[in-house]
């Protein structure tokens, strides 16, 4: 058998990446893979590099140093976006719109936009519990961030990147995130999930990448890290520490 044949095309590809504000490192040397079918839980502390590493793979930031490739690019383009679903951790929608208004805009840059029908823009805002014909002007601050979530589904995308989405959720949210994050991946869709509650990441993702400091400490499938440290908080604490 041809080697390369079992080789399998990563979604996206980090080599040795380093962002700079300044002169002071965000991140340095991050190198990770993200491969069809996978959900990557980038893991870490606030301020361990975690949305600046998803702002660099956006396009958001320069990279001083190393290369990122994504989906076999390496400069990212409004073709690639419109591949790509994105929850920032903090998003503000158009007040003046309703939640299915928002949703229809947002279908018309995404590349599956047959799948952005109004029979899906509305099953989507009823799974995140939204009224699709209220003013967003009118949400709480909770449902503003399940509406945010919900966009980043739009049109089933190959790439879904989710920063810190627990944030203003209540545990029936949480729940039913995680079931979507499960169905999206089984869908085909490669998830990067990044996160510092470590306990929900174990629930929803396939691997992990720690981040500390702007570097990564550890990275691997949490099948094996779990059998070797119990769960993935204590390799967490394993390998971070007090350091």
């Amino acid at each position: 058998m041809n080697p390369s044949a079992t080789l399998v095309q990563s979604i996206l590809h980090l080599d040795k990446v380093t962002v700079k504000y300044g002169f002071t490192k965000a991140i340095e040397t991050v190198s990770f893979d993200l491969i069809p079918g996978m959900a990557l839980g980038l893991i870490g502390a606030n301020g361990a590099g975690k949305t600046t590493s998803i702002r660099a793979i956006l396009g958001m930031l320069g990279v001083s140093e190393g290369k990122i490739t994504i989906f076999e690019e390496s400069k990212m383009t409004p073709k690639l976006l419109a591949r790509i679903g994105f929850a920032p951790e903090e998003a503000t929608p158009p007040e003046y719109l309703t939640a299915k208004e928002y949703l229809t805009f947002l279908s018309k840059f995404k590349i599956k936009a047959q799948e952005s029908s109004e029979h899906s823009i509305e099953s989507l805002l009823s799974w995140f519990e939204l009224d699709p014909n209220k003013p967003i002007r009118k949400y709480s601050k909770g449902m503003r961030r399940r509406l945010v979530l919900s966009q980043a589904f739009l049109g089933k995308p190959d790439l879904i990147i989710l920063d810190e989405p627990l944030n203003g959720l209540d545990p029936i949210m949480i729940q039913k995130l995680r079931e979507r994050v499960v169905e999206s991946r089984r869908s085909g869709a490669s998830i990067l999930y990044s996160s510092h509650i470590l306990s929900e990441l174990e629930n929803s993702c396939t691997d992990v990448v720690m981040m500390h400091k702007g570097k990564v400490v550890m990275k691997g499938p949490i099948p094996a890290l779990v059998e070797t440290y119990g769960s993935v908080e204590k390799a967490f604490a394993a390998n971070v520490g007090g350091n």
